[in-house]
């Protein structure tokens, strides 16, 4: 039998509970992705209100070796997003962080204006300004940040007065500073705010069919490119770097006169090295140095073995923190793309939304019928008759059903800041299928038969006139000629499109 009895139970458990100290080492390397979504919120304004918090060990090497991979820092979409842009008809998923997060929120933003109430779509009409004239201010985020930063650094202070400890008191602050220095990256900037910007786009963001929220974005001014920023450019690619001033240089003509970009924007070329830019060889060795640091860091804290309760408060108190800026909603203008609501148009049925969305900006709503109903070959008779000019049938059908409202096409057409969209000789293309359809070579053809939606609603559609294409141009269904039947041939992405 032995002399010495083992600890008991209770002695082992209270031995644990008075000083966490093997606990504290486990909890520095969970949590690494709360605090990547927390940087992606936040990054790239005055001062990243992220904390010292647990998950930063864990972060550090994540991120080493993404931006050793493909070089980014933000993550991957957390809300899926199809940008259309409605002029083209174009329409890409998006791969950018940014514009996931704008569409997601968008939703809270308009709640608190008014409930869905069971409705089937809701679309929000903005135009956009360019950031350079958004008052940002101070958010109330950063107030926040200070605060709980504030008492994390007094929490630590406290084994100073009670035993003169001061290990609590240099883990914190050591993390704090290597906080702010992570978050203080150019390529956050670089990543979330797109090098080009355009006035006059006609954008529409949406999740696709299913969805309930759409949101049409005008750019009024010269605001950021959401088509450019969706396609999530690689910061591999020197194209990325060429906004940043401190890791790029001015182009310069023959004569050595700068050269501009037709909205006046100077050309820049990015400094290479071994076929990377520069700045994400910086990026790169900080992100080395951090992971070093945190490692010494997590080493440090598994030496303490008193005071303990102190640092898993100030970690916990910064966990919180960063979980709720990482998942908060944030309004437009902190992300680099202020906006201003014009419209809001609210329906019970997707295609009444999508007719009053035609009838407030004319060609927007003829773009979303390929997402929302797989094209105008889908539609009932009445619905193609309206999207052809003759609106009577359906709003008379509409108007007899409960509860749908009045079309907008009978009421006064109302006036906002976002002119129509125009479609004159624009070529429709059809994205349901790799190759794009061409129309049939014909006079006259009839209207796409449609289903029938019930007995008694005996439709006959008329002929309608298509102008025959140019014989040097290829045939494709005219966008504004719904009139048009689709043939069966086709060609494979030509040099034209």
């Amino acid at each position: 039998m032995n002399s010495t009895s083992s600890p008991s139970t209770a002695s082992q458990l209270r031995g644990q509970w008075t000083n966490p100290s093997d606990v504290l080492s486990l909890l520095l390397i969970i949590g690494g992705d709360i605090i990547q979504k927390a940087l992606a919120q936040t990054t790239a304004g005055h001062i990243p209100p992220v904390c010292f918090s647990f998950g930063w060990v864990a972060y550090s090497f994540t991120t080493l070796v993404g931006v050793i991979g493909d070089g980014r820092l933000l993550p991957l979409p957390d809300f899926p997003v199809k940008v259309f842009n409605l002029e083209t008809s174009y329409v890409r998923e998006n791969r950018n962080w940014v514009i996931g997060r704008i569409l997601r929120d968008n939703e809270v933003f308009m709640n608190k204006r008014s409930s869905l109430n069971g409705a089937g779509i809701r679309i929000s009409v903005y135009t956009a300004e360019a950031p350079k004239k958004a008052k940002l201010g101070t958010h109330r985020s950063e107030h926040v940040w200070l605060w709980i930063t504030f008492i994390q650094i007094v929490i630590s202070c406290i084994p100073i007065f009670l035993d003169r400890e001061w290990g609590v008191l240099l883990v914190t602050a050591s993390g704090v500073i290597a906080v702010v220095m992570a978050s203080k990256l150019p390529q956050w900037n670089l990543e979330k705010l797109p090098l080009r910007r355009r006035k006059g786009k006609h954008i529409a963001l949406t999740s696709g069919n299913g969805s309930r929220e759409i949101m049409v974005i005008y750019s009024a001014g010269e605001a950021l490119d959401l088509e450019e920023l969706a396609a999530g450019e690689s910061p591999r690619s020197d194209r990325v770097w060429e906004a940043s001033e401190l890791f790029s240089k001015p182009m310069k003509g023959p004569k050595g006169e700068r050269q501009y970009h037709a909205n006046m924007s100077e050309q820049r070329q990015a400094y290479m090295w071994k076929g990377l830019p520069v700045g994400l060889w910086v990026t790169r060795m900080v992100c080395f140095i951090q992971a070093i640091f945190w490692v010494a860091l997590l080493i440090t804290v598994a030496g303490l073995r008193s005071h303990t309760w102190y640092l898993v408060g100030v970690g916990g108190l910064g966990m919180l923190q960063n979980a709720i800026v990482a998942a908060v909603a944030r309004p437009p203008d902190r992300r680099g793309l202020p906006l201003i609501l014009v419209d809001s148009i609210v329906a019970r049925k997707v295609m009444d939304g999508l007719m009053d969305l035609e009838c407030t900006v004319n060609g927007a709503g003829q773009v979303l019928i390929d997402e929302f109903f797989s094209g105008f070959d889908h539609l009932y008779q009445d619905e193609l008759a309206w999207w052809n000019g003759d609106r009577d049938l359906y709003d008379d059908r509409r108007m007899a059903t409960g509860g749908r409202g009045r079309p907008r096409s009978r009421l006064p057409r109302k006036h906002i800041d976002v002119p129509d969209i125009d479609l004159t000789g624009k070529l429709r293309l059809e994205r349901r299928t790799s190759s794009w359809k061409s129309s049939a070579l014909s006079e006259e053809v009839r209207i796409i038969p449609g289903r029938n939606y019930g007995q008694g609603m005996d439709f006959q559609s008329e002929r309608a006139k298509v102008v025959m294409p140019s014989a040097q141009e290829p045939s494709l269904l005219i966008r504004n000629d719904r009139g048009s039947k689709q043939s069966e041939d086709s060609v494979r992405s030509p040099d034209w499109a």
